[in-house]
């Protein structure tokens, strides 16, 4: 497996950016960029699968699993449960676990290399700069 077109960085346009936990800012790429990469190294000859999920009453968590050529990585993803912030009522539990698993999927994804230049070297598992920017692929 070559892992040039896997590694190569996303255009500037299609890194999204959100506000993280304790107010950072992180940079992302959305699922579908991900989705396409992996069709265009892989001729579209890859899967992904939903191993476990859970609920918590809070938060929605997946394992999965994305196999190509072969080669499986395994990863967790997850998502808030969303409310409704005057009933509290669950809003669609379904669109919750969608997200969890799409966070699972771009986390497997990083494991063959795509978009690990959002976490970059000096950004990888270190505090934020002073600006309280921080990246990945949430």
């Amino acid at each position: 497996m070559n892992r040039e077109l896997l590694e190569k960085p996303f255009d500037q346009s299609q890194i999204k950016q959100r506000k993280g936990n304790f107010g950072d800012t992180i940079d992302y790429v959305e699922a579908h960029a991900i989705i396409q990469r992996l069709n265009d190294w892989f001729d579209g000859q890859w899967s992904f699968e939903v191993m476990t999920q859970e609920n918590n009453g809070t938060q929605v968590m997946v394992l999965g699993k994305l196999t190509a050529e072969g080669v499986s990585k395994t990863q967790f993803g997850c998502s808030s449960i969303t409310t409704n912030s005057k009933t509290g009522e669950i809003i669609s539990i379904g669109d919750d676990y969608k997200a969890s698993a799409s966070d699972s999927l771009k986390k497997c994804a990083s494991l063959f290399g795509i978009g690990l230049h959002l976490y970059g070297a000096d950004k990888k598992d270190q505090p934020s700069d002073q600006s309280g920017k921080h990246s990945g692929m949430s």
